[in-house]
């Protein structure tokens, strides 16, 4: 019967975000530029100077420099951004299995991290312990319109992820869904997830693909973000990504939630004159309610599936992280549950003495076709 339920709700959601799209491409028509309407000299006058553009970019050029380093020749087409499945492939596999495939669900014993309404284990099918930034009472008030907010076992001690769970530990996994854009200090995170870790124990994360999401118009995070953050030892979102994320999250890919909404695609083909709706029209006073000390919520970390890999293979390499890359899945578009917008890793603890070169290959490994 669940089963069932979840095929419909599925088939609903999917019948109701195609009207929506055909809904769009109604009300935009006027905005598409097709290629067959443009006389040939012009098509390539245009593509001329979307290669001269391109060629220039800073992460196109990271990405060839990292595409050469890992597989010993030039990226081949154009030569962009992208990455694949590794070392094994999407075989249409859902979100959960993403994330949980590789775990020692029936033998070993782990945590979620920031489970809410919607965990992704279960404590009655494995030893898993429910973490979260607040107890349940806690998440209750602070959530009181959120039905079925699961009890936590271990809310977090300090803020720190080692205080909290190294009584438990080792561990043998921990899962994160759609948590990790939300950690304030990333690499510091990352080092108290393997602190708590036994050594080839694995980290399981997903996380949402800005070309997918609200994020929509906003600059991808950086190795030097992360690294700063760590150094800097923040402890709350900064003043950068407070204000970049209230100033620009926009009303992209949420149809069920506002009529306000509008697809990635309407956006691009507007070419500047489809402007979806900010979020909030009081950034400013929430970004000052920040500088005086508040904790705002915020997507700190804006990642595409290969900028990821780039932001993670540098830091990697330059010794900040204890994990490999075990497996990766980049957002599949045609997934009917939340891979849809999201892409999934799997990290694993690695001992002290494996070479940071070696780390750094590992997250380099699924860029390219």
């Amino acid at each position: 019967m669940r089963t069932a339920r979840r095929f419909l709700t599925r088939l609903l959601s999917a019948s109701s975000v195609l009207m929506k799209k055909l809904e769009s491409m109604r009300r935009f028509r006027r905005y598409s530029l097709s290629h067959d309407e443009i006389p040939l000299p012009q098509l390539q006058a245009m593509l001329s100077q979307y290669r001269e553009y391109v060629d220039g970019l800073a992460p196109v050029l990271r990405y060839r420099q990292a595409h050469f380093e890992i597989k010993g020749h030039v990226a081949p087409g154009a030569g962009i951004p992208v990455a694949r499945a590794w070392p094994e492939e999407d075989k249409g596999i859902s979100y959960e299995e993403k994330l949980l495939g590789k775990l020692k669900l029936s033998s070993g014993k782990g945590a979620e991290i920031g489970p809410l309404n919607l965990p992704v284990t279960s404590k009655r099918k494995c030893n898993v312990l429910y973490v979260d930034h607040l107890d349940t009472d806690g998440l209750r008030k602070k959530y009181p319109t959120i039905q079925g907010i699961v009890e936590i076992d271990r809310p977090l001690v300090n803020g720190s992820l080692k205080e909290t769970l190294i009584a438990d530990a080792p561990l043998d996994y921990l899962v994160a869904s759609q948590v990790f854009e939300h950690i304030p200090n990333l690499i510091q995170w990352l080092q108290e997830s393997a602190a708590v870790l036994r050594t080839g124990g694995l980290l399981a994360i997903s996380l949402p693909d800005r070309r997918m999401t609200f994020d929509f118009l906003r600059e991808e995070t950086q190795a030097a973000d992360m690294v700063a953050a760590y150094l800097e030892n923040i402890t709350a979102p900064n003043i950068r990504s407070v204000y970049d994320y209230l100033s620009l999250a926009s009303f992209v890919n949420m149809h069920s939630l506002t009529p306000d909404s509008v697809f990635p695609e309407d956006i691009v083909s507007g070419r500047g004159a489809i402007k979806p709706k900010i979020m909030t029209d009081q950034h400013l006073p929430l970004v000052h309610q920040a500088k005086e000390g508040e904790y705002l919520d915020v997507h700190a970390w804006v990642f595409t599936p290969p900028r990821f890999l780039l932001a993670m293979a540098q830091v990697a390499g330059d010794g900040f992280l204890p994990f490999r890359l075990r497996q990766f899945y980049p957002t599949n578009p045609q997934s009917p549950d939340r891979g849809d917008h999201s892409f999934t890793t799997v990290l694993e603890k690695v001992a002290s003495d494996v070479p940071t070169a070696e780390l750094r290959r590992s997250y380099l490994s699924p860029l390219g076709e």
